[in-house]
């Protein structure tokens, strides 16, 4: 068996019709690509994910985290009918990617007070975890040896394409702000200022 270690509790939002109507800290889109959604989150450390919607509110979604203290990928099954699951509470389930091995992991619970947000995260730092979902036709999701979630991954490998596209995007932008800040010198002669009791006029 391989290990998924425990997730990062996450917020599996609605999809937001423009990055000018989100709030700062929604999700950003890039694009819809072989039925998949992908977003950029700043609330995971600006990374971006791929999401899929099936039925009755059923989804699962892929992507990026990064915080203090490192950074790997997450996966996150929604299913309004899971009305059991307890908010934080972690669970033993297995994953499994097409006819791969089982991964085991601890997920954890998302659950709100809007009858949809139903959801089980896990996460890893182990990078053949996405290159399994990419390349596998389903996942399925497994608790005390049950499955409770079998869902097609067609077209994942666009998706994940896209993903990656919309990360490079993204870092090259804040990469270029942040050039841009550590550029501005407080102290630099500007002409248009000439208080006499500048201490730092040249």
């Amino acid at each position: 068996m391989k290990l998924a270690t425990a997730a990062l509790l996450l917020a599996c939002m609605p999809f937001v019709a423009s990055a000018e109507d989100a709030p700062s800290d929604a999700p950003v889109p890039w694009g819809e690509f072989a039925g998949w959604r992908v977003l950029m989150d700043p609330s995971v450390g600006n990374a971006c994910y791929v999401a899929h919607i099936y039925n009755a509110g059923v989804f699962i979604r892929l992507g990026r985290f990064r915080n203090e203290t490192g950074s790997g990928i997450y996966l996150s099954f929604n299913n309004p009918k899971w009305k059991s699951l307890e908010d934080e509470k972690e669970y033993p389930v297995s994953v499994q990617f097409g006819n791969h091995e089982l991964w085991d992991a601890k997920a954890s619970a998302l659950v709100k007070d809007n009858d949809v947000t139903r959801a089980l995260t896990i996460s890893t730092g182990d990078e053949s975890f996405l290159e399994e979902f990419k390349t596998s036709d389903t996942t399925k999701l497994f608790y005390e040896g049950k499955e409770i979630a079998n869902l097609s991954l067609d077209g994942a490998p666009k998706a994940v394409s896209e993903m990656n596209a919309c990360q490079k995007k993204t870092d090259e932008v804040l990469n270029k702000l942040k050039s841009k800040a550590e550029d501005i010198d407080p102290f630099a002669k500007d002409p248009s200022v000439k208080a006499s009791d500048d201490p730092f006029k040249l």
